[in-house]
């Protein structure tokens, strides 16, 4: 890829830089248009938001298709997205594959929620999250954003208007789970609720070692995982700076159901049991804790996941102190 080249800089109304360029080269040959915002602008963009649209190129020559992008993005004063998408559109237009990425800074509504916006994720969503002793996420389609905007502020969203600014500014003060799941019912908008939960089952100090050990449970939609981990954390001694350890077995959130009927049955516990209260259960009965091999732990949960019939990852990290 060559280097990037400026094709304009000025200043927006929110106060930040704005910046469009353009690379060409690499192998096969690709084009790459990148519309960027930086400084200490107010609103949402934060200190850095960037829209950006590639495609590989089939032409012996890109001279023409690149002007054709330069006089395209330097057209007017367009809200923020505006360029990228004008340009993506022209190479579509001339039968290119385009493929579209964004960044775009968290929005925090207030210390314990915030909004993340990914108009070019995969897929394309808007996602509320709060923030606490569990981790609640609640995702609708991005293709909605105009949608919330205008039930929200009553009035139809221009194109010509900055959209997610728009959505962002209507959705301030809009901060509790309960709330966003109110506005959602009332918009008619789908929406799907996520949540994640760390359990301590176990944190003991072993002295003789200066060793903190923990067994931590991890439920998690969010990250489509549950994760299981013996953690040593080894304190600094003479001619030891110390280090860490952990050892996990990691399973897809998919196996919460199999998993859950597995361990009821084989501890004989009621359908009501959670997965923590399974585990406590097996700490309780001397399956898991402190005195076992080391990775004895995460070894006992893999062939408890086994025999529940669902597959899982073994993991380890390791980390020493350099000071």
């Amino acid at each position: 890829m060559s280097a990037e080249q400026v094709l304009q800089t000025s200043t927006t109304a929110s106060g930040h830089t704005r910046t469009l360029a353009i690379a060409v080269g690499g192998e096969p040959p690709k084009l790459k248009f990148t519309e960027k915002y930086t400084g200490e602008g107010t609103g949402w963009m934060g200190r850095f938001t960037a829209f950006h649209v590639e495609a590989l190129l089939d032409a012996a020559d890109p001279a023409p298709l690149v002007a054709a992008v330069e006089d395209v993005a330097r057209a007017g004063r367009l809200p923020p997205g505006k360029a990228r998408e004008r340009v993506a559109g022209l190479l579509a237009a001339t039968g290119l594959l385009v493929r579209r990425t964004s960044s775009i800074p968290w929005v925090h509504l207030d210390k314990d929620a915030t909004l993340t916006i990914a108009p070019d994720g995969n897929p394309p969503a808007i996602t509320f999250a709060r923030y606490g002793a569990e981790k609640r996420h609640v995702v609708i389609e991005y293709e909605h954003l105009d949608r919330l905007t205008e039930h929200l502020t009553g009035a139809r969203a221009l194109s010509t208007e900055d959209r997610i600014g728009r959505f962002v500014d209507a959705f301030a003060g809009i901060t509790t789970l309960e709330r966003v799941v109110e506005l959602y019912t009332a918009a008619g908008v789908e929406f799907e609720e996520r949540s994640e939960h760390r359990y301590p089952l176990l944190r003991t100090n072993r002295t003789s070692t200066d060793c903190l050990f923990t067994l931590t449970l991890l439920v998690s939609s969010i990250e489509d995982r549950i994760s299981f981990t013996e953690f040593y954390d080894y304190g600094g001694r003479p001619g030891d700076a110390g280090r860490e350890y952990g050892y996990s077995a990691v399973t897809s959130y998919s196996s919460l159901e199999p998993l859950l009927a597995y361990l009821r049955a084989h501890l004989g516990l009621d359908e009501p049991a959670t997965l923590d209260a399974c585990f406590r259960e097996l700490l309780a009965r001397g399956v898991l804790g402190d005195g076992h091999a080391i990775e004895g732990n995460r070894d006992t949960v893999g062939e408890l996941f086994t025999a529940a019939g669902v597959r899982y990852t073994p993991d380890h990290w390791v980390w020493f102190n350099s000071d």
